[in-house]
């Protein structure tokens, strides 16, 4: 008897197993679209287009990228896009990075220019951060100028100028941060402990 359960057991098991996945089960084709007739209507109105990315390289090999949550065209004026949540980074061709946040944007259809307002954050890979309201850049070059004051938090203390440009000195492939109209540099010193 116990020779016979050893047979039928596993079987058994195996017919209960294959019908739970060869049967077919119905399936609802109105339940299995994700969006609600609300967010439809919305996206087919507004032409949005979710998590759009754009990317560029510049004459002198940097490499420019451009990704969004979301972009839409401006509905005052079609040519240009509307888009929001922005990370913008450049990646410099000696290997240095630089970072460009921002919670809403506009650029030209021609995909030359950005406008980065609300928010704008920028940081380098040397460990600089500003923080801004606007910033105009280029997107077919490395070139970007801030819209008004900027304040930026350095390893040695804090610098408030009413200006920034980011561009290359001359004729020279270095990329510069230029401070203009106004610039105060606060130093905090670090404070060190002898050993007793």
């Amino acid at each position: 008897m116990v020779a016979l359960l050893k047979v039928i057991l596993p079987l058994l098991a195996l017919v209960l197993l294959a019908t739970m996945f060869l049967v077919p089960r119905t399936i609802d084709l109105e339940s299995a679209i994700p969006f609600a007739d609300v967010e439809l209507e919305t996206r087919l109105r507004d032409q949005q287009v979710t998590a759009p990315s754009f990317s560029s390289q510049t004459g002198r090999g940097h490499l420019v990228a451009v990704t969004a949550a979301k972009a839409n065209p401006d509905p005052e004026e079609p040519s240009r896009i509307v888009a929001e949540d922005l990370d913008t980074r450049i990646t410099l061709t000696s290997g240095q990075l630089i970072t460009v946040l921002a919670e809403h944007g506009e650029m030209d259809s021609a995909f030359q220019d950005l406008v980065l307002e609300d928010g704008v954050r920028i940081t380098t890979s040397s460990g600089l951060k500003l923080d801004t309201d606007s910033l105009i850049m280029s997107l077919d070059q490395v070139r970007a100028e801030t819209g008004g004051p900027v304040s930026a938090t350095l390893g040695i203390g804090r610098l408030d100028a009413g200006r920034m440009a980011i561009r290359p000195a001359g004729e020279s492939d270095d990329i510069y941060l230029f401070f203009t109209k106004g610039v105060r540099l606060l130093y905090t010193p670090q404070t060190t402990t002898k050993d007793p």
